[in-house]
């Protein structure tokens, strides 16, 4: 009903302008009306004052002409409200029709008081008008459904194809890029006990926060899934920069949730927190589907390894989690290491990190935490286990993160009563494996 009343107000407002269209000019023709411009100024040139004149008289003598005339004047308004209900081609031939009749009927002499020039002018002004009111009501329409359909669409693909339009089409490429998984924790748990209504809302925010973040640092906002917000750098626009842009939306995002957190358990709504993965490597982009339905998406190695990240941070208990290449990619931060891990389906091990700071935002204190982490890890590879268990300790109790570091002093502790019971000897796996 809204709609139908939005379309019936748009034809309505078409004729009154058809029509105010069409009473200006054959009042001007038939002398009804005139328009004069005066110089006001006579010492200054370009200063001119607008002067127009009504003979309500000549509009009597006009309609009391003859029955034929009246005819021609209630066809004029008539042809405006017609007009904006038809399509272009139908009403530019309606348009052409009534020219001819009226043409046709002042040369056998039913209408006097026109020249042919000025029914023509006539009819050139109306079908001008329509189709002026026309395209504005088509572009004001293809504006709504345009900022429709950039709700499904990211602006950034949209904008990307409207300047260059030769690349769209099925297919993609093989391109470096930074994949990043943001997903909400415990999420199952806080969907049963959330009310269904106040669910979407809860949800939709969430999604406002991270999408609006994302798109701040140059980011694509590839799909939602479920809970989770898939996003991309580096394509379908190239950025040199994708990996730093990645990090910091997802350390921007981190900040950001934990606002919101704090905004829910005001109102009484479940806290939330996130867990995100940054994978940077190669990944085909591009339109992958069918004729039937396409989405422009980002499948690969990068894309797998970001996926299987997210998923680490409920492992360790982190909330950000990176790959070894975007640590490369990203000069200006300092990191952590955390481990060695083994993806399924992948044939080379990687380590993955933790981002720490900024390098300028580095207190004294940061610096060492970080050096004795590094001596930590050296001693964990090279098999000195008592030097590296010592570290663990220190580092856990300083930094008071006693789950991580516990984690390490765990297998340590596995790893010596092993060698205790196979009588010293003991092959270690330093990787860890993630599915």
């Amino acid at each position: 009903m809204v709609n139908l009343a939005i379309n019936i107000g748009r034809r309505w407002l078409a004729s009154a302008f058809l029509l105010a269209v069409t009473f200006c000019v054959v009042a001007i023709l038939t002398d009804v009306a005139s328009l004069g411009f005066t110089n006001s100024s006579s010492e200054a040139a370009g200063h001119f004052t607008l002067s127009y004149h009504f003979d309500v008289t000549r509009a009597e003598k006009l309609w009391n002409a003859s029955i034929t005339n009246k005819v021609v004047a209630l066809g004029l308004p008539a042809l405006c409200v017609v007009l904006p209900t038809l399509v272009p081609m139908v009403a530019l031939l309606t348009a052409t029709a009534f020219a001819a009749l009226v043409l046709a009927a002042k040369h056998l002499g039913f209408v006097s008081d026109l020249s042919d020039a000025s029914i023509v002018i006539i009819l050139l002004f109306i079908v001008a008008a329509y189709l002026l009111s026309h395209f504005i009501t088509r572009a004001l329409t293809r504006r709504k459904v345009d900022l429709f359909f950039r709700q499904y669409v990211p602006s950034q693909l949209s904008n990307h194809y409207m300047r260059n339009p030769g690349e769209i089409g099925l297919g993609g490429e093989l391109r470096d890029i930074t994949i990043m998984f943001c997903d909400i924790k415990r999420f199952t748990a806080i969907s049963e006990t959330l009310d269904p209504d106040l669910l979407p809302q809860w949800l939709n925010q969430f999604f406002d926060v991270v999408s609006d973040i994302i798109v701040k640092h140059n980011g694509t906002i590839d799909k939602y899934i479920g809970d989770s917000v898939m996003a991309i750098w580096g394509a379908p626009g190239r950025d040199p920069n994708h990996a730093t842009n990645g990090l910091l939306a997802a350390i921007e995002i981190l900040a950001a949730v934990r606002k919101l957190s704090e905004q829910f358990n005001t109102l009484g709504y479940p806290e939330i927190e996130v867990g995100i993965g940054v994978s940077t490597g190669k990944a085909h982009v591009g339109h992958l589907g069918s004729p039937h339905r396409i989405s422009y998406t980002a499948v690969g190695d990068a894309v797998n390894m970001a996926d299987r990240l997210e998923k680490c941070t409920a492992f360790y208990d982190l909330p950000l989690i990176v790959n070894d290449s975007t640590m490369e990619a990203v000069g200006d931060f300092l990191f952590r290491e955390l481990d060695t891990v083994h993806v399924k389906g992948r044939q080379r091990f990687i380590r993955i990190f933790q981002p720490v700071c900024h390098q300028d935002d580095a207190s004294p204190n940061i610096h060492r935490q970080l050096q004795q982490h590094r001596k930590a890890m050296q001693f964990y590879r090279r098999g000195m286990w008592k030097d590296a268990e010592l570290l663990f300790r220190k580092l856990s109790a300083e930094s008071g993160e006693s789950d991580f570091y516990g984690m390490y002093i765990k297998r340590l502790v596995d790893i010596r009563q092993s060698q205790q019971e196979n009588g010293g000897t003991h092959v270690v796996d330093f990787t860890q494996k993630i599915g």
